[in-house]
C-alpha cells in the first residue's frame, strides 16, 4: 500500500504503542493478456553466508543480493522463496540452499508481498506516482512463465483474499472513502473477470465459508465468494487495522465505539447485525485459532467468538499476532513475550530481550523455535529479529545488520527477512 495512504489505518496496537514495521498490510477498461514468455530462467548459487563471511551469524543459512532495493517482502511459497524489487523484478530462491529458480521483469515496481494459490503466484506492480495504473500478473510457481495479466485502470490494487479458484482484487485511490471503488472476482486460471461489486478503500479482506468480507474506510462489505451478490454493508467508524477475524458464523473486529477505544465487535456473518461487543478494555489484536478468539490490547484474553464470553483474561497487556499458537500454547508480545495456557489462561513462560528495543512481537511457532520481530523509537525502527528456544525460554540468536528489517516470513525450514537490495534465510 503506498506510503500516502498509510496514515488512513489504524496502528494495529496503537493502544499499547506496541507495533513492528510491517503493522505496527471503479468499473473500467478491462484487459486480460494470455501467458507469454517474459521469464529468465537465471539459476544463481546460493551464497552459504556463514562460509563465506567471518561478520555473518551462523544461523543465516544463505543470503542473496537482488541489486535492486525489496519492495516486496520474502514470503515462503512451498520449497520457493518468492522477492519483488523496485526495479520490477520478482524472484524465486530455493528455501533450501537460496539458488535462483526463476526470475520474472515487470519492469514497474513491485508493490504487495507476492501470494501463492495452488501453482499460481500472483503480484501487483506499478509506478508509486499519482494516476500510475497497476497490475496483477499471474506468474507460474514452478517456472516464473507469466500465465495472464488484469489491468482495470485503477491507480492502485490491493489483493484481499484467494481461493483455489478465484482470487479478490479491490481498487484503491488516495482519498479514502467508504464507495466508490471496485472489488473484482477474478479467475486464477485465466485471470478473467467473474464478478464485480462496489466497496470502499480497503484495509484488508478475508475469505470464509462462502464469503468475502472487505474492511474498508468507513464501511465492511460481505459478498458472496463465487456469485458476487451483496449479502450486506454496515460503516464501522474508526476500525482498527488487521483486527478482522471471521468463523462460519461470526465476523469480529476492533474499532471506536462512541468515544470508547478498542472495542471489540461480533456481527452476524450473514447479515452483518451486531450480536455482541466486548468492552472491557481496548483491544488492539485478534487471533482466531482452534474455535477460540484472542485478543490483545490492555488485557491479554480469549473468548467465544460467537457469543462473545470471556473464557479467561490475563492481567497483562500485549498483542497477539495472526497466528501465534502452538501446542496449546499462546504467545503475546509487548515489553516483553509471555506465553499463556490457552485454555485458562495460565502465564507459563516469559522471555525479555536483552538488546536496546521497546517491543517484541511473536511472528510464528515452528517446532520450539519461536521467532521473534521487535521494535524500536529510534532509526533504524524494525533492527532487531530473535529466535527463542520455546523449551528453555532462552535466546537461540539475535539477528541485526544495522539497518531496519522486513517483517519475518516463517515457514517450516526457518525464517525470511530482507534488509535493502538483500534477503537472508535464519535457521
Amino acid at each position: 500500500m503506498p506510503s500516502s495512504r498509510r496514515r488512513y489505518l489504524r496502528g494495529c496496537v496503537a493502544t499499547l504503542g506496541l507495533a513492528s514495521a510491517g503493522c505496527l498490510g471503479s468499473n473500467g477498461y478491462i484487459e486480460t493478456s494470455p501467458i507469454g514468455t517474459e521469464t529468465t530462467p537465471e539459476l544463481e548459487a546460493g551464497t552459504a553466508a556463514h562460509k563465506q563471511s567471518r561478520e555473518t551469524e551462523p544461523f543465516v543459512a544463505w543470503q542473496q543480493s537482488l541489486g535492486s532495493p525489496i519492495t516486496a517482502p520474502p514470503i515462503s511459497t512451498g520449497s520457493g522463496l518468492s522477492v519483488g524489487t523496485e526495479s520490477g523484478t520478482v524472484k524465486s530462491f530455493a528455501t533450501a540452499d537460496g539458488s535462483q529458480q526463476w526470475m520474472y521483469d515487470a519492469s514497474d515496481p513491485i508493490r504487495a508481498q507476492p501470494r501463492r494459490v495452488g501453482n499460481t503466484v500472483f503480484v501487483v506492480s506499478g509506478k508509486e506516482g499519482l494516476y500510475e495504473d497497476h497490475i496483477v500478473v499471474a506468474l507460474d510457481a514452478e517456472s516464473g512463465a507469466k500465465q495472464w495479466t488484469f489491468s482495470p485502470g485503477e491507480w492502485w490494487l490491493e489483493l484481499l483474499g484467494a481461493t483455489e479458484e478465484m482470487v479478490y482484487v479491490g481498487t484503491n485511490t488516495d482519498a479514502p472513502s467508504k464507495q466508490g471503488r471496485t472489488l473484482y472476482a477474478l479467475a486464477v486460471a485465466d485471470g478473467s473477470v467473474q464478478w464485480s461489486g462496489e466497496i470502499g478503500d480497503q484495509y484488508e479482506g478475508a475469505v470464509r465459508n462462502g464469503a468475502i468480507y472487505v474492511a474498508s474506510y468507513g464501511r465492511f462489505y460481505a459478498y458472496d465468494a463465487e456469485t458476487g451478490e451483496k449479502r450486506w454493508a454496515t460503516d464501522v467508524a474508526d476500525y482498527y487495522s488487521r483486527t478482522m477475524v471471521a468463523t462460519d458464523d461470526t465476523l469480529c473486529y476492533a474499532a471506536d465505539v462512541d468515544e470508547t477505544r478498542g472495542t471489540l465487535i461480533g456481527v452476524a456473518a450473514d447479515t452483518g447485525e451486531t450480536v455482541w461487543r466486548h468492552d472491557e478494555g481496548s483491544v488492539a489484536s485478534t487471533t482466531l485459532h482452534d474455535g477460540t478468539l484472542y485478543i490483545g490490547g490492555t488485557h491479554v484474553a480469549a473468548l467465544d467468538p460467537a457469543s462473545g464470553e470471556q473464557q479467561w483474561q490475563a492481567e497483562q497487556s500485549g498483542y497477539v499476532q495472526q497466528a501465534p499458537v502452538q501446542n496449546g500454547v499462546l504467545y503475546a508480545g509487548g515489553d516483553k513475550i509471555r506465553g499463556y495456557d490457552g485454555s485458562n489462561g495460565e502465564q507459563r513462560w516469559t522471555w525479555e530481550p536483552d538488546a536496546d528495543v521497546e517491543g517484541v512481537v511473536p511472528a510464528a511457532v515452528v517446532s520450539d523455535t519461536l521467532y521473534v520481530d521487535s521494535w524500536t523509537d529510534g532509526d533504524p525502527r524494525n533492527r532487531f529479529k530473535f529466535a527463542v528456544d520455546t523449551t528453555a525460554g532462552t535466546k537461540r540468536w539475535a539477528f541485526d545488520v544495522g539497518s531496519n528489517l522486513t517483517d519475518l516470513s516463517v515457514d517450516e525450514n526457518g525464517a525470511y527477512v530482507a534488509a535493502a537490495d538483500t534477503v537472508y534465510a535464519l535457521e
